[in-house]
């Protein structure tokens, strides 16, 4: 009973924090970007604490509630297609034995993920096209893209490390 209100508890604190850093996007429209990938690092750290079915929860109910809250639609529609679930991802995608396959993984999920977010923005809410800065404009984009997500993993794992053996004993008192 202890590890299933332990789970409830930081599984509603981490959704919480980040229903704030995705709603905050609205005081700091430059952070559009930066919070989602912050509130993905919370993601991260609730996976290793209370396990994969916690996680896809507060994925979940943070990707609808700031679908429905945050005043910025374009960093929600990233966090509910990336950025939330990929720290989920990460440990499914570590148990790949070849370190290409890994990598192309990586990259296969972020692009589908990226195509997808643009369909859904330029469709649905009727953002902004790639096609008014030029015909190279979406490849470009596409290929920082995939730079950034690089660097992104990279930090994700770093962070991931270093709460796992510094900041997890001090946070949760535990050895």
């Amino acid at each position: 009973m202890k590890k299933l209100s332990f789970q409830i508890a930081f599984g509603g604190i981490v959704t919480a924090l980040c229903i704030i850093l995705m709603f905050s996007v609205g005081l700091f429209p430059v952070l559009v970007y930066v919070f989602p990938m912050l509130s993905s690092i919370l993601i991260s750290m609730l996976s290793y604490e209370c396990g994969t079915k916690t996680a896809v929860v507060s994925y979940a109910s943070v990707s609808l509630l700031s679908l429905i809250l945050s005043p910025d639609k374009e960093s929600a529609l990233l966090f509910l297609s990336f950025f939330g679930y990929y720290p989920i991802l990460c440990k499914y995608i570590d148990r790949l034995k070849s370190a290409v396959l890994r990598w192309l993984s990586r990259l296969l999920i972020f692009n589908a993920a990226m195509i997808a977010s643009y369909f859904v923005l330029s469709r649905i809410f009727t953002a902004v096209t790639l096609d008014d800065f030029g015909k190279w404009t979406a490849p470009i984009l596409l290929a920082l893209g995939n730079l950034t997500v690089i660097v992104y993993d990279l930090a994700l794992r770093n962070v991931s490390n270093l709460y796992v053996k510094k900041l997890r004993k001090v946070i949760f008192k535990r050895k």
